[in-house]
């Protein structure tokens, strides 16, 4: 037992020193100094490219949702920009199935804007639905004029001029040529 009471301080002074031997290597946080490496003072020295202001960023003038039902309803996004271009996104019962482009003319455009302020657009209802009626489609056509963003839901009690407006978005997917992300045309040529 004398033996076990003598090794154990030397055991404890032994582990003392070599803690000390290795805190001789550690360096006070204070004190670090972060080097940047050439490099990266290389990298940090360079300019990025300047992106072109000549860049027409595309603005949202019309777009129309179309959802599904339980029977065989037309399901699609459409969406109309400014300079003309369209973006389609077919999910069920329509032509073409799929995302897919087109442009059309700033004749077109008026004409969809000129409907909407035919039939008083900006004075509808923001919504027309029943929550009770659960198995009709809904549309939810958007319109933007004079700086303000009109969305008007219909399933169920709306008045039927927006009927007349819904209208142009159909027409467009039968009488335009559209391409698909892939390059696929719609409708092929024959």
């Amino acid at each position: 037992m004398k033996k076990l009471y003598f090794i154990l301080p030397v055991l404890i002074l032994s582990l003392v020193a070599q803690a000390c031997k290795t805190s001789k290597g550690v360096v006070d946080s204070k004190e670090t100094i972060l080097e940047t490496p050439k490099e990266s003072e290389e990298y940090a020295s360079k300019e990025l490219p300047i992106v072109s202001d000549t860049i027409q960023k595309r603005t949202f003038v019309a777009g129309i949702e179309r959802t599904f039902c339980f029977g065989r309803c037309p399901t699609y996004t459409m969406e109309i920009y400014s300079d003309g271009f369209v973006e389609f996104n077919g999910t069920r019962n329509v032509e073409i199935i799929g995302k897919y482009t087109t442009n059309i003319t700033q004749v077109q455009i008026n004409e969809i804007l000129g409907t909407a302020n035919d039939i008083n657009f900006f004075e509808m209802d923001n919504e027309y639905d029943d929550p009770m009626v659960m198995d009709l489609p809904s549309a939810t056509t958007t319109i933007m004029g004079n700086g303000v963003k009109k969305s008007v839901m219909r399933r169920i009690g709306y008045p039927d001029s927006i009927l007349a407006l819904e209208k142009h978005f159909d027409n467009l997917i039968k009488s335009e040529r559209w391409t698909s992300e892939s390059g696929e045309i719609y409708p092929p040529e024959r």
